[in-house]
């Protein structure tokens, strides 16, 4: 016979709590959805102002992580960097805080309005990245 006692019920809900977490997290994306959202980007959007298309995969990986919407990381990346989204000071922006702020987004445009909101609402542009990036 098993007795349940106070430590193996904290074990046991420990390894629930972890199972759980494992199977919801976003991280766990599909390969073939990172695949996808690399292949909306390489070649296709500039990563700088001077029309650079050429990706370092590390950065694509960085953008297209845990998305479930292959495009929209791409297309988040694009508007940010095409002047239209200001962050505080002005409207250029360097590349790095685009991928930040883009990173594994399933909804460009969301993204983009959380951050525009929280700018407009007083929060510096590092802050409101955090507060925007997808979860």
């Amino acid at each position: 016979m098993y007795v349940i006692n106070k430590k193996t019920l904290i074990k046991f809900t420990s390894l629930l709590g972890l199972l759980a977490a494992l199977q919801v997290s976003p991280v766990s994306a599909n390969p073939n959805e990172t695949a996808a959202c690399a292949s909306h980007i390489q070649e296709k959007i500039s990563w700088d102002n001077d029309g650079h298309a050429k990706w370092e995969q590390k950065n694509i990986d960085k953008l297209c992580k845990g998305t479930t919407s292959p495009k929209e990381p791409g297309e988040c990346f694009k508007k940010v960097m095409s002047g239209h989204v200001k962050w505080g000071e002005g409207d250029k922006w360097e590349w790095e805080n685009a991928v930040n702020l883009c990173s594994g987004t399933n909804d460009s445009e969301q993204t983009i309005e959380c951050f525009k909101k929280q700018v407009h609402a007083g929060t510096a542009w590092k802050e409101a990245i955090t507060q925007c990036q997808a979860k």
